[in-house]
């Protein structure tokens, strides 16, 4: 037996290592002895899958709490039936804003993204997907599903595919408005549908509105045996039609363009046809009128009673020779009413002779325009407030009902033809040469009252604009005429100066002026605001050359308002834009005399220094091997 003592001498460096390396043992063995078991991969996997279906019961559950809250909202006790009206509504906005192959017309699909309630009532109401979208196949397939049995609206643009269109027409016996702008589309395509309207007998048709485009041979016809009973409005455009057909009945809106030579109407055959519309509310008739022979001078009188009565008639557009234009109307009883629109356009005469057929035509036309602002049976009566007269190969007189029309910023640009607005309820348009034109301005006053006219645009070029021109035109009926837009040549402002300048020789500052510009009255006393758009004044090249066009010095317009102020007749507000030799210093002067003097500080391009890189002008401009002049983008 070996009996250990126990010694007061510490431990060595080897039996502290050995301690150490016994403890960490001890002490792991431990930890591994209170481990748990790791479970199976397939228990692991039950696990999750517990939790994942209590998350989405949970995410149910918060979708059921934000829907049941969502129906607290005042938005959500709008009736289905009310709210279906107002994306109905919306829908046929959207749709009136945009060409029907735009995708953008079928903006209005976001309020079915707004709630699940809002999508459940888009999708409930048929009528909200009347209008199949016919640049795609699936969407007007699925359109035409979910419409179910409402009455279609089929409306083509420039741009359609083929297949949704048969698609469509499969549905013929639905269609009550058809639109289709077809120039390129094939002409047996037409002719099956025209087919199909015609055995289907189209009972529920209200609108159709064919364009079979200029190029079109031959041009599409509408059938004779063509039948619609309930049919109000027709737009043809390049088609032709018999006069005897029965679809030219009980119509409201006729608007017919281009037809061809051999499917002109007589007078007596167009007649006829306005007497089976007695509701008619719209006519419009472009390359459609009755021709004349040539040699026509003068129109045969006829007794008012064989005469047509269109009593509702508010809308009348009649584009044609002058004595064809003139024709039709001494052939119309117009309404007395406050709400009559006429237009009339004569860009062409008949026999050569333009001053004759103006004379053989104005009493006509003036009776026309006269009819526009009759008494009302409670003694009102329409005067216009305000003219725009325009003319450059042709003269356009338009008179509007407002101030300060919002189409007039769109005038400088407009070359297509005249959309129908009430800003303008009586528009002229006449195409003659110069000296006829002068003889019509003229005679001005004879057309239409003009004694309470307030604003006035004019623009163009009048060939010859003569001295007197203002007084001729307006005269003494411009007492209350409080704004004036001029945009044209410096001639016709020269004349406006002369016209306006003082009647009192003892204070007048303007230079003098030939007795006949002084009249014994004040030129538009209560002119306000003058614009002055586009207009050349007087540079100082000028004084060196050798031109015969007048210019005016921007001093003469200051000495013209000088002598306005001193007749109290000053202006309020002076407008200058996109006037060329007017100069920062003209306009300082200018606001000496006119408080408000607005100028877009426009330099005459003459007298900028254009600096450019010749290397990059010779890539963009040049000469052709024609000698034509060109730009990078196309021909100059």
């Amino acid at each position: 037996m070996v009996v250990r003592v126990a010694s007061n001498h510490p431990p060595t460096q080897s039996q502290l290592a050995h301690n150490i390396t016994r403890g960490v043992r001890l002490e792991c063995e431990l930890m591994a002895s209170q481990v748990i078991p790791t479970p199976l991969p397939s228990s692991r996997t039950h696990r999750q899958t517990d939790i994942d279906n209590e998350l989405a019961t949970l995410a149910q559950r918060m979708q059921a709490l934000r829907t049941h809250r969502n129906t607290l909202s005042h938005v959500s006790s709008i009736p289905p039936e009310i709210l279906g009206a107002v994306f109905v509504h919306l829908a046929r906005h959207v749709q009136s804003l945009h060409p029907p192959d735009a995708p953008a017309v079928l903006s209005w699909l976001n309020v079915a993204h707004v709630s699940r309630h809002w999508r459940d009532v888009a999708l409930a109401n048929p009528e909200l997907w009347a209008t199949p979208f016919l640049n795609s196949s699936n969407a007007t397939e699925e359109m035409l599903i979910r419409s179910k049995m409402v009455p279609l609206i089929l409306r083509t643009g420039r741009r359609y595919r083929i297949d949704c269109v048969e698609k469509a027409f499969q549905h013929v016996d639905r269609l009550q408005e058809v639109s289709l702008d077809c120039p390129n589309s094939p002409t047996h395509h037409m002719l099956d549908f025209l087919g199909k309207l015609s055995s289907s007998s189209a009972l529920i048709l209200q609108s159709l509105s064919l364009d079979g485009g200029i190029t079109r041979r031959p041009r599409i016809a509408i059938p004779t045996s063509f039948s619609a009973p309930n049919l109000r409005r027709l737009q043809l455009s390049h088609c032709d039609l018999s006069w005897a057909s029965p679809v030219l009945t009980g119509l409201t809106v006729l608007d017919i363009k281009s037809v061809s030579a051999e499917s002109l109407p007589t007078l007596d055959g167009l007649i006829s046809v306005l007497r089976r519309m007695p509701a008619l509310h719209t006519l419009s008739l472009e390359g459609a009128l009755p021709i004349l022979p040539h040699a026509t001078k003068s129109l045969p009188r006829t007794p008012r009673a064989m005469n047509v009565q269109l009593p509702h008639l508010a809308r009348l557009r009649l584009v044609g020779k002058m004595l064809e234009v003139a024709n039709v109307l001494a052939r119309i009883d117009l309404p007395d009413s406050t709400t009559l629109e006429v237009l009339l356009e004569c860009r062409v005469f008949s026999c050569g002779n333009g001053n004759q057929e103006w004379n053989a035509s104005l009493p006509i036309i003036s009776h026309a325009l006269e009819s526009c602002f009759k008494a009302a049976p409670d003694k009102s009566r329409r005067t216009p407030r305000s003219m725009r007269l325009s003319a450059n190969n042709t003269i356009r007189l338009q008179y509007g009902t407002v101030r300060h029309p919002a189409s007039w910023v769109k005038l400088a640009s407009e070359t297509s033809t005249m959309e129908w607005t009430s800003e303008f309820p009586v528009t002229l348009d006449v195409g003659f040469p110069g000296e006829a034109n002068k003889a019509m301005l003229k005679k001005l006053y004879r057309l239409i009252p003009l004694v309470r006219l307030e604003a006035l645009y004019i623009e163009g070029y009048f060939h010859p604009c003569w001295d007197g021109f203002w007084n001729d035109v307006l005269g003494r009926t411009a007492h209350n005429l409080a704004y004036i837009h001029l945009r044209g040549t410096s001639q016709l402002l020269d004349d406006l100066l002369k016209s306006m300048r003082s009647r009192n020789l003892k204070h007048s500052v303007s230079r003098s002026v030939e007795n006949r510009s002084r009249r014994g009255y004040v030129f538009a006393p209560a002119l306000s605001h003058l614009v002055l758009e586009n207009v050349e004044f007087t540079r100082e090249f000028i004084a060196f050359c050798s031109f015969s066009m007048t210019y005016v010095h921007p001093f003469d317009l200051r000495d013209v308002l000088i002598d306005r102020v001193n007749d109290d007749r000053g202006l309020d507000k002076l407008s200058i834009t996109g006037c060329t030799g007017i100069h920062a210093h003209h306009v300082e002067l200018l606001r000496e005399v006119v408080a408000d003097v607005e100028w877009d500080e426009y330099e005459d391009p003459d007298n900028y220094d254009f600096d450019y890189d010749d290397d990059e002008y010779d890539s963009h401009y040049g000469i052709d091997s024609d000698g034509i002049e060109y730009y990078h983008g196309g021909f100059l």
